[in-house]
């Protein structure tokens, strides 16, 4: 294969992988993904269950509405530890683009159920 053809195989499979890829990144700022989590990692009773280190999955299903500044959320956000899996339910609203939560479960793999929020 010459490497003209190679680097107009490699435009037409990467940009919009680029693309996609910075596109995921803002929608995934749209919503309170990265906050939920970064309550949850370190969260002594969820590192107990699903070992350390636990890290949230990249892709993430759920819902949200939004009018303006002010948005409602609800996610669920697959995790891993290094014992077992679970998978972290948010439920959030954005008042003034600052996100508050009303629900942050963990539901390992086993089937305890972790109240993140109990402890604040």
């Amino acid at each position: 294969m010459s490497p003209t053809l190679k680097w107009v195989l490699g435009a037409l499979v990467g940009l919009p992988l680029m693309c996609c890829g910075c596109g995921g990144m803002w929608l995934r700022s749209q919503f309170p993904h990265e906050e939920a989590l970064a309550r949850v990692v370190n969260h002594r009773q969820v590192v107990q269950s699903l070992g350390s280190p636990v890290s949230g999955a990249f892709f993430f299903s759920g819902r949200t509405q939004s009018h303006g500044d002010d948005a409602v959320a609800e996610l669920k956000i697959p995790l891993s530890g290094s014992k077992q899996d679970g998978v972290l339910h948010v439920k959030a609203v954005q008042t003034s683009k600052v996100w508050g939560f009303s629900r942050l479960r963990v539901v390992a793999n086993d089937g305890k159920v972790i109240n993140v929020l109990s402890e604040f």
